[in-house]
């Protein structure tokens, strides 16, 4: 069993939803609907200098789910490739 974590803009949250389910990953998860921080892009800090939010979703999965995670994730960030996408496997 893997814990995965998913860090990204709160404005792409559902193009990520969407590619995971798209790549037929168990949609078995937990969101924080609103995470702060600083990254290699633009700081999202939820004030009035960096408005901008982020989501952290977590899942726990097999090794073989890795994949489609990893695939769905490859496919949001062809279509922003101007923002971060935190992923992480522990």
């Amino acid at each position: 069993m893997r814990r995965v974590e998913i860090i990204a803009a709160q404005a792409i949250l559902d193009d990520v939803l969407e590619a995971l389910e798209h790549y037929e990953v168990p949609m078995h998860y937990t969101i924080i609907p609103t995470a702060h921080g600083k990254g290699d892009t633009i700081p999202k800090l939820g004030d009035d200098v960096w408005p901008e939010e982020n989501f952290i979703l977590i899942m726990y999965c097999q090794d073989e789910t890795l994949s489609g995670i990893e695939q769905a994730l490859q496919l949001v960030k062809k279509k922003y490739d101007h923002e971060g996408i935190g992923y992480f496997v522990i």
